[in-house]
């Protein structure tokens, strides 16, 4: 008899997969903080904001720069402070991305080695007075827009890169107040004391574009991938066009027999549901095959049903899946708790047909 308590095979690429985008969600985070952010003390938000804040006090006075320990400080007490406010099983899934993420910073920014150096951004961008606002711009740009792709990818892990996200999700528990609004007031608070502390209005505004970057990229790379779209499809040739859904985009259809109202002529509608980022694809393998083909294609919320996200009640609110390999996974947990409960439910009904008494008895 297997072992019901062994993970599957589906369950453990699960992990690695999510694993492996929590580890280069980070490794991006810290790239851009390291090239762009924290050699010009940009104060955007997040821990980092916090380190630079921090290192504007101490390095003048111990001459070094510690901004990527003060880092790694902070995300080992925010990380403990989850575990014994929000659980072992959020810390265990923030444990990758709170010790990933700065020891990636540490490695690319510290006092022997810069990886803006390195590379040349700081010469490309330098700070000699004419072009101080136009370096801070660009380097503000470019290191939001790849911070926050950086955590996007760590979303898409089903994850994310620790910080002050555990400090939302602690709001988020005893409060009202949503994540996103928490995050917000959070980012904005550390922007304001960066003001103070540096001094520098033009930074500090720089600042703020910055942030602005890093969540329009959030929003470019997570919530865009994240969203579905109802599509129909009239065409003579739906055969061939249904053909390459089923095989190259691996998407079930629905064939829907319509009638024009104009013409009275009957023809057969294909209608199909795709993730957002694929819609180029359909878009353009419709137009090679049919260019005069009606299409339209129509924004959905949410998606339920076989090979998207499942009806279920759940006991807690559970994250969508995301793939076919996430949807396996749910659906061996829900065949083994269905399993369970009708092992449970045939033993009870045994126990009652073993004590109700006989007709001899009787």
């Amino acid at each position: 008899m297997p072992n019901q308590n062994k993970p599957s095979k589906a369950r453990i690429l699960l992990s690695a997969k999510h694993i492996f985008f929590v580890l280069l969600g980070s490794l991006i985070l810290a790239f851009a903080d390291a090239a762009f952010l924290t050699p010009y003390n940009i104060v955007s938000g997040g821990v980092l904001s916090v380190g630079i804040i921090v290192n504007h006090f101490l390095e003048p006075i111990i001459n070094y720069d510690c901004t990527s320990f003060v880092v790694l400080g902070i995300q080992v007490i925010l990380w403990f402070v989850g575990l014994f406010t929000l659980g072992k099983e959020f810390s265990i899934h923030t444990l990758v991305a709170s010790l990933a993420y700065p020891l990636f910073l540490l490695a690319l920014h510290n006092n022997t080695y810069n990886i803006a150096d390195v590379i040349g951004i700081t010469k490309a961008l330098p700070l000699n007075g004419t072009s101080d606002m136009a370096s801070l711009l660009i380097a503000g740009i470019f290191g939001g827009a790849l911070a926050g792709v950086g955590v996007a990818v760590a979303y898409l892990g089903n994850g994310s890169t620790g910080g002050f996200d555990i400090v939302s999700f602690i709001i988020a528990k005893y409060s009202e107040m949503k994540q996103d609004v928490s995050g917000f007031i959070i980012d904005a608070s550390l922007v304001v004391i960066g003001m103070f502390v540096i001094r520098d209005i033009g930074m500090s505004l720089v600042g703020i574009i910055s942030a602005l970057a890093c969540a329009l990229a959030v929003q470019y790379v997570y919530v865009n991938s994240d969203t579905f779209v109802i599509v129909d499809i009239i065409s003579d040739s739906y055969e061939e066009i249904q053909e390459y859904i089923h095989k190259e985009m691996n998407h079930g259809t629905t064939v829907i027999n319509t009638v024009g109202g104009y013409s009275g002529e009957e023809r057969k509608m294909i209608r199909v549901i795709i993730y957002q980022v694929e819609t180029t694809e359909l878009r353009n393998k419709i137009a090679e095959i049919d260019p005069k083909a009606f299409v339209s294609f129509m924004q959905a919320k949410t998606i339920n049903g076989e090979g998207f996200e499942p009806f279920v009640t759940p006991r807690k609110k559970p994250r969508r899946p995301r793939a076919s390999l996430e949807r396996k996974v749910l659906a061996e947990e829900y065949a083994k708790e269905d399993a369970k409960k009708a092992a449970e439910q045939s033993s009870k009904e045994s126990q009652e047909d073993g004590d109700s008494p006989s007709p001899e008895d009787k």
